[in-house]
């Protein structure tokens, strides 16, 4: 066998490994080749109050404005890009009080992969009236809720 055919032959083993590594669903496994981004936005805003407003963007999609009354969650998800840029950002507006800034940046963000390539992410926004903070994880405490931005007037 020459050297051409046996480099073909190890080029689609390899191929099908990855497409049989990918097709797991995630529950069976905490390691994909494509992992899954979640993002999710809670209203911890005081009853009697404007309500929440979110516009979330990326590059290729624009989601649209969401409107949370307090005590809502508003979540979407997405996949990485192979070029690593992938960059999610909202704006987000409470009555007179506002801010926008990148919810998921692939390499370097507050809310990023964290080097974790191979597992699902989850980014977890609170927004309060003190501000707004952010845990990780699929089911975070919140004690574990950490301060990232105020609010701007």
């Amino acid at each position: 066998m020459d050297f051409y055919s046996y480099s073909k032959i190890l080029l689609s083993l390899f191929i099908l490994s990855l497409i049989n590594i990918n097709a797991k669903p995630i529950t069976n496994s905490p390691i994909r080749l494509n992992p899954t981004i979640f993002q999710r936005f809670t209203s911890d805003l005081p009853e009697n109050t404007p309500l929440l407003n979110i516009h979330c963007k990326s590059k290729d999609d624009d989601l649209g404005i969401q409107t949370l009354k307090p005590g809502d969650l508003y979540h979407f998800k997405f996949h990485m890009n192979f070029w690593g840029t992938t960059l999610f950002y909202c704006y987000f507006s409470w009555g007179s009080k506002h801010n926008n800034f990148d919810v998921f940046k692939q390499h370097g963000g507050i809310c990023s992969d964290h080097g974790e390539l191979l597992k699902d992410y989850y980014c977890n926004w609170l927004l309060k009236d003190s501000g707004i903070f952010l845990a990780y994880g699929p089911n975070p405490t919140l004690d574990e809720y950490q301060f990232v931005h105020p609010w701007l007037s």
